[in-house]
């Protein structure tokens, strides 16, 4: 259960996309959120006075910005801090398994690549429990989006992530949608084409393996309303497509670092590199 909503923010559009976001969730579970503003020690590197400078600019901005949110979300913040440092260590000091760390990301001007380790995605490669990771988006599609969508493989970090889309969905009144994506093995190899049989069992297996999570859930929360998937696709292209919607999309993460997730990929990281909803990335050690 989360104890603890932490909002990384700068005053820039995607840490305003976040704030937003994180304030909804707050209205709808009743919990507070917390303000953190990071500014970058680096950047001042040899120079006290400008960081001094830039300290008290940045101090005001938030106060000022804080003030706002107290005539529009009164008693949303629950606190606020100006801290110094490397965003991404600051902030990764923050995440544990009862709090939800919240960050924004900037609209995607170009290759994808090119975005897959903006400080969202770096946190949730990083953190020691769930990241929420909000993009930049027209207020009126922010406002529409509802439902809480999840995506599950049989893993352990799967149902972890089922867990937590179930209580998400619960607390803020919403529906939840199970997915599960599967592929035939060398699905790939345009050569090879997978007898009929073959496929209808995997269907059956797949399908089983669906119902089962969805029963759990449905006997854990007989009151949420649960709605199951199944599709055999990518889980990344199916994933975008589920949540194009929703308020927030779920996924599971092993936590991957460095060379492994370059050459092994990740779901998670994929679907961060390209986002299609609000995206909480949850780990193995998320409760």
């Amino acid at each position: 259960m989360l104890e603890r909503t932490v909002v990384c923010w700068n005053r820039t559009p995607a840490a305003e996309a976040a704030l937003e976001w994180a304030l909804r969730r707050s209205r709808d579970t009743g919990e507070r959120v917390e303000v953190f503003d990071v500014i970058e020690r680096a950047l001042f590197e040899g120079d006290g006075a400008a960081l001094e400078r830039a300290s008290t600019q940045e101090e005001q901005r938030l106060a000022e910005r804080l003030d706002e949110l107290s005539t529009t979300h009164p008693g949303a913040v629950e606190a606020s801090a100006l801290l110094v440092g490397d965003p991404l260590e600051v902030l990764s000091e923050q995440t544990q398994p009862d709090t939800l760390v919240v960050a924004g990301t900037s609209h995607r001007a170009g290759p994808r690549v090119r975005y897959g380790w903006s400080l969202g995605a770096r946190l949730a490669t990083a953190a020691a429990g769930p990241v929420a990771v909000v993009p930049v988006e027209a207020p009126s599609v922010a406002k529409a989006r509802t439902g809480v969508v999840v995506g599950i493989d049989g893993s352990e970090i799967g149902r972890r992530a089922l867990d937590f889309a179930a209580a998400e969905a619960a607390i803020l009144q919403q529906p939840l949608t199970v997915v599960h994506c599967w592929r035939e093995p060398l699905a790939d190899e345009p050569l090879i084409v997978p007898d009929d049989d073959f496929v209808d069992s995997q269907q059956l297996v797949r399908q089983e393996l669906l119902d089962e999570h969805v029963r759990i859930i449905r006997e854990a929360r007989p009151d949420l309303e649960v709605r199951s998937v199944l599709l055999r696709q990518h889980p990344i292209a199916g994933l975008r497509v589920q949540s194009e919607h929703a308020f927030m999309l779920v996924v599971g993460s092993r936590r991957l670092t460095g060379w492994k997730r370059t050459w092994l990929g990740s779901v998670s990281h994929g679907l961060l590199l390209d986002l299609a909803a609000p995206t909480v990335v949850v780990g193995p050690e998320t409760a």
